[in-house]
């Protein structure tokens, strides 16, 4: 830390606080917010929508085609593409919902949190990106310039609320969804 410095202009660690350890919630990479704080934000709103009785969802998306792609891109270039369709995620969803990285090691994904939101409007959402993603013309993808991404949705059920993680059950539809090919969105019915 700098000479006077209460707190760490890097982590925002306090000087007096020794012992505590930074909170991260950000991925270098994308700019997005990373998987602790998707999974701290899933949990919490997965409470508000219980005692409130809401619809809530959430969305993973998936890189189609990740490793060819990976194959054919630097380590600086897949950086500059992750970073990019982290963009057009977030321009794709409403300023309520939240997108963020999640940690994967070869394929990137995303996580949408989506207060307010039934199993239709998760559906209409997860459409909207695949169809904003599949449209985008892409700059830092070499001769990728146009990619798509595959979409797992999965929807609050009140009966089994605290029984289920909705960012597993997403995970789930997604991989349902990628047997039938890519660019598709596939949805756990809530009912």
């Amino acid at each position: 830390m700098p000479e006077g410095a209460r707190y760490c202009p890097s982590c925002a660690q306090s000087q007096e606080a020794g012992r505590a350890s930074p909170l991260f919630i950000v991925d270098t990479v994308t700019g997005l917010f990373n998987q602790d704080f998707l999974q701290a934000l899933s949990d919490q709103e997965m409470n508000r929508a219980g005692r409130y009785k809401r619809p809530l969802s959430v969305i993973v998306c998936e890189l189609d085609h990740a490793d060819d792609i990976g194959g054919e891109l630097s380590a600086e270039q897949l950086d500059l593409l992750r970073r990019e369709l982290g963009k057009v995620l977030a321009a794709a969803i409403r300023d309520t919902d939240t997108v963020c990285a999640m940690s994967e090691e070869v394929v990137p994904r995303y996580g949408v949190v989506m207060p307010e939101t039934d199993y239709e409007g998760a559906l209409n959402a997860a459409d909207k990106i695949r169809r904003t993603v599949a449209a985008h013309e892409f700059e830092s993808g070499g001769q990728w310039t146009r990619l798509t991404v595959s979409c797992g949705a999965a929807t609050v059920h009140q009966e089994r609320m605290g029984h289920e993680d909705l960012l597993v059950t997403a995970r789930e539809a997604l991989e349902a969804g990628r047997a039938a090919g890519p660019n598709r969105t596939h949805a756990v019915s809530p009912l």
